[in-house]
């Protein structure tokens, strides 16, 4: 076990922030894993692979700020456009493993963030969960309230509705504490740039055991981050599919003219989503459905018919009208036999509107104005269902064991349990349980197939392995 010392410079691990993906996502895990472990870190070159501006973003910078706060570190070069960091904890490992020791901490029970712009909440939160996940058995209540005003469905991040309904559940089926998202307000990155709001109740490790003994600094009480290894776990089959529509009631989508049902445009997105569903789903193979229950009632059957034959019921889980044509979100998730959720989703907009530009004319044929309108209605329609293929598209491509890598295709029951984005999400917690748990390393594990990984779970490995030496 490692004991108590006193941190030199010579012990900060150096990272180049040009490494693999060389984003946004090597930071927040390394300033995680660094008030975690207490272990000092420079990057330099922060998000040297982006596009335009590098450096650090507003909210990178919120997030190294009350980190830095919260673990008492020491932080340089934690400014808006930055492209270095240095942050030093002040703090010591515990004796009893690889974590911060607990009695040097304080923390409190509620913390607020405010983002200047709509920034992505949810990115923001990556950064601040594991450490809080552990020290929170520290406070003096028995979950931590953190509310942060920013982008609730902005590019690039992971939206509300998906870390509701994907990221949540899938972490409490991998062994993590009860975490609970309320959202107060939405917030959009595109268009007229709206700030949006949400409360995340945070249950630390070890919370419903020993808390008072937690509270008081007895790492006895901590057994860490639990031992998570996705090879343990199946998917199982595809029991059901639920659908968000986020999208403007306004302008009205006149699909009569072009054969098919007139709607609003949310409920066009509804009507396109199914029936490309539908399509795509018909064309799996059997074995990534469960198999349907023996006591299925009349009225399922129905339903069921209804649907094309599909073997599992499409319902709409969420469908909410925003106010501008840029504010369109559609979210598939896949729930699973085993308890897993498989989320894909796309974040667009309807065609920009030629009449929102300047006077019309104050004559106009009614010929033309027939002609205009129709016009408008078949590029609202076309962009609208360019948007539902490309998330139907991904999605199939998720819930199928159809390798888009490899020229394998697996045999049931070797599907991923999680979808791409939530696999990068889970990296840390799976080396984190791998340093709290060395004893429990087994020859025997089962490997995973990396060549499915995308370049975001191949950095967030990387970076942990750095930062916490599990390589």
């Amino acid at each position: 076990m490692s004991q108590p010392r006193a941190t030199t410079k010579s012990d900060h691990v150096n990272l180049n922030g040009r490494t693999l993906e060389g984003g946004g996502q090597l930071v927040r895990i390394a300033l995680a894993l660094s008030t975690l472990t207490s272990q000092p870190v420079n990057i330099d070159h922060v998000r040297g692979n982006r596009q335009g501006k590098k450096g650090l973003k507003g909210s990178h910078v919120a997030a190294v700020k009350l980190l830095g706060e919260i673990s008492d570190s020491k932080v340089s070069g934690n400014e808006i456009g930055s492209e270095f960091l240095n942050f030093f904890p002040q703090h010591s490992k515990s004796n009893n493993g690889p974590l911060v020791d607990l009695s040097q901490v304080e923390v409190q029970t509620e913390y607020n963030i405010r983002l200047p712009t709509a920034g992505a909440i949810f990115l923001v939160f990556q950064a601040l969960y594991p450490y809080l996940l552990h020290v929170g058995a520290k406070a003096a209540a028995p979950f931590i309230t953190v509310s942060i005003t920013g982008g609730t469905n902005a590019s690039f991040s992971p939206s509300y509705d998906y870390a509701s309904q994907v990221l949540v559940p899938n972490f409490a089926k991998l062994g993590l504490p009860p975490l609970f998202i309320l959202l107060h307000k939405r917030g959009w990155s595109s268009g007229p740039v709206e700030l949006g709001s949400i409360q995340f109740l945070i249950h630390p490790l070890g919370h419903q055991d020993n808390s008072d003994e937690a509270r008081t600094g007895s790492q006895s009480a901590i057994s860490g981050f639990p031992r998570i290894n996705l090879m343990d776990h199946k998917r199982g089959g595809i029991t059901k599919i639920d659908i968000t529509v986020l999208a403007p009631d306004s302008p009205p989508i006149n699909a009569g003219a072009l054969g098919e049902g007139g709607s609003t445009a949310r409920q066009y997105i509804e009507q396109v989503t199914q029936k490309t569903l539908r399509r795509a789903l018909k064309k799996l193979n059997p074995s990534t459905f469960a198999k349907p229950s023996t006591s299925k009632s009349e009225g399922d059957d129905i339903a069921r018919d209804v649907a094309d034959d599909i073997p599992i019921p499409i319902e709409i889980h969420t469908s909410e009208a925003t106010s501008h044509r840029s504010h369109v979100y559609i979210l598939l998730v896949a729930h699973t036999s085993s308890g897993f959720r498989i989320g894909h989703d796309a974040l667009g907009s309807l065609p920009k509107d030629p009449f929102d530009q300047g006077s019309k004319p104050k004559h106009k044929g009614k010929q033309k104005a027939r002609s205009d309108s129709r016009s408008r209605h078949e590029s609202d329609a076309y962009g609208i269902k360019s948007l539902v293929g490309r998330c139907v598209d991904g999605f199939i491509e998720e819930i199928s064991n159809e390798s888009p890598n490899t020229d394998d295709t697996g045999p049931p029951g070797s599907e991923p349990c999680l979808d791409r984005h939530m696999r990068d999400q889970i990296v840390i917690f799976e080396e984190l349980g791998k340093a709290c748990h060395p004893e429990v390393e087994g020859a025997n594990e089962a490997l995973e197939d990396k060549r499915e990984w995308t370049l975001h779970t191949k950095t967030a490995e990387w970076v942990c392995r750095q930062m916490l030496g599990n390589g």
